[in-house]
């Protein structure tokens, strides 16, 4: 999953949230009779609002892993580096004996 995946998915899960938001408030305003359907999409907008919740606390820990990912990789990359340094140090040492 990339950076532009999340951005995408966020504003798409934002946009379906604005647009049944806007048809509630028509609907109110124009059929507030229809309590059936007002009643669903309230609940759905509730449902949405969880959802947007929740979405948002799962991107701010993928992020977290991503970074705590690329942190050990980088210690990784040091510790290789550092033991093929001693294997040279000591295959020096083993000739100079």
């Amino acid at each position: 999953m990339d950076e532009l995946n999340l951005i995408s998915a966020s504003v798409k899960l934002n946009n379906v949230f604005l647009k049944l938001k806007l048809s509630l408030e028509e609907i109110q305003e124009k059929h507030g009779n229809r309590s059936d359907l007002i009643n669903s999409m309230e609940r759905t907008i509730i449902d949405l609002m969880e959802v947007k919740a929740t979405y948002s606390t799962l991107e701010k820990e993928f992020r977290s892993a991503v970074s705590s990912q690329y942190r050990l990789e980088h210690q990784n990359m040091d510790l290789k580096f550092r033991i093929k340094d001693l294997e040279s140090q000591l295959k020096f040492k083993n000739v100079e004996l």
